[in-house]
């Protein structure tokens, strides 16, 4: 009797765990069932994202859609440019950096009577061409203030805030060059008759170097030539290296994060930078160079071609070629922020993204005087003659 109770309590007791591990089963397959429907709506969901996205990015937009817009006062009689992650603002009573509101986050008075800026990194030189005055910037204001004795005709900044200043002095023009505290470090004397026109200068991103290009004129035409200059070490010939672009002549000089850039007329000529700059590769454009812009990373040009035809060329820092894409139409301005190139004239406004993605081709208001990418998704910062607008792109 014993063992049949103890057979009795065992097959009871089997019988509860059957039905428990069936209970536990249907539950374990309402569960994976559930999961598999939150995982299939998730994938669901991620591919509309992924398909919004992709319209967003792809798609060629014709017009924009106003989101904000603030009274900037004299907006005609400012000169912007991309500074900080902000909007520099200069005119000749005073320099600031702005943001998309017309907020100033700082202002610099000065006196001038034409100010120029460049922009180099988180560095920016603000100076009075015809004066002799100029003021150099970085994120937070300003850094140094210069006076000297010629008038200024061009000024360059480096990325740690060394300036280059070229100025008047008849036929044998001057370029000075002045650490980040404002102190002057390197005086190049030229000549119209040796060395020809300084034209354009820039520095070095430590600091130590300094490009020229010089246009010297001559009975069978101008030519062109580029020199490096040694500007820390203290000796009486600080010429690194130069060369000659015959009848190339030289234009705009800059330094990206790997290479020194000479524009001539019909070439772009890339130079390693070293105790010897070396020329490293020679780019043959053709046609007409109408447009340069240039950041850390790339640089680039409009060329028009002797059937009147347009192309949007972008290298890398190195010289390796990103991007060549047809475009229409003829622009007087160009903002190249954010890895996206900025054409616009009047109202009429073209924008092109680094991978060569037509973003915008339609009208702004009339008058804009400045167009800048923002944070997020098709927005853009617009500066009229009447204030300064956010605007959204859209169909």
């Amino acid at each position: 009797m014993n063992t049949d109770r103890t057979q009795e309590g065992l097959d009871e007791t089997l019988a509860e765990y059957e039905i428990v591990d069936q209970i536990e089963e249907k539950y374990l397959t309402r569960k994976r069932r559930h999961r598999r429907k939150i995982a299939g709506t998730i994938a669901v969901i991620a591919l509309l994202l992924a398909a919004v996205l992709l319209v967003l990015i792809f798609q060629t937009y014709d017009s924009v859609q106003l989101l904000e817009s603030h009274d900037l006062s004299d907006a005609g009689n400012n000169g912007y440019l991309p500074f900080a992650g902000k909007i520099l603002k200069y005119n000749g009573d005073g320099v600031s950096l702005m943001n998309s509101d017309g907020v100033d986050k700082w202002n610099q008075a000065v006196q001038m009577q034409q100010p120029s800026a460049a922009v180099n990194g988180e560095c920016a030189v603000v100076a009075d061409l015809s004066g002799s005055t100029a003021c150099v910037f970085d994120g937070k204001g300003l850094t140094a203030q210069i006076q000297t004795t010629k008038l200024i005709q061009r000024a360059a900044v480096g990325k740690d805030g060394t300036t280059a200043l070229i100025q008047e002095n008849g036929s044998t023009p001057v370029v000075s060059c002045y650490d980040p505290d404002g102190a002057l470090v390197l005086k190049h004397q030229a000549s119209l008759s040796g060395s020809g026109y300084p034209i354009s200068a820039a520095v070095s991103d430590d600091g130590e170097v300094l490009a020229l290009s010089y246009l010297k004129p001559g009975g069978s035409g101008a030519s062109g030539k580029i020199a490096f200059f040694d500007i820390k070490e203290k000796k009486k010939d600080n010429l690194l290296c130069e060369e000659k672009l015959g009848r190339q002549a030289a234009g705009e000089v800059f330094f990206t994060d790997e290479s020194a850039v000479v524009i001539a007329e019909k070439q772009c000529i890339l130079y390693e930078v070293g105790k010897t700059p070396e020329k490293k590769k020679t780019i043959r454009i053709q046609g007409e160079i109408e447009k340069v812009f240039h950041d850390r990373e790339y640089f680039g040009f409009t060329v028009r071609s002797e059937s009147g035809d347009r192309k949007l060329l972008i290298y890398s820092g190195s010289g390796a070629k990103k991007l060549e894409k047809q475009i229409q139409g003829s622009y007087d301005k160009v903002v190249f922020s954010d890895k996206r190139v900025i054409l616009y004239s009047g109202q009429e406004c073209c924008i092109y993204t680094l991978r060569g993605i037509h973003r915008f081709d339609g009208q702004l208001r009339d008058g804009t005087l400045f167009v800048m990418p923002l944070g997020g998704i098709n927005r853009y910062a617009v500066i009229t003659n009447d204030g300064i607008d956010t605007v959204f792109l859209k169909r």
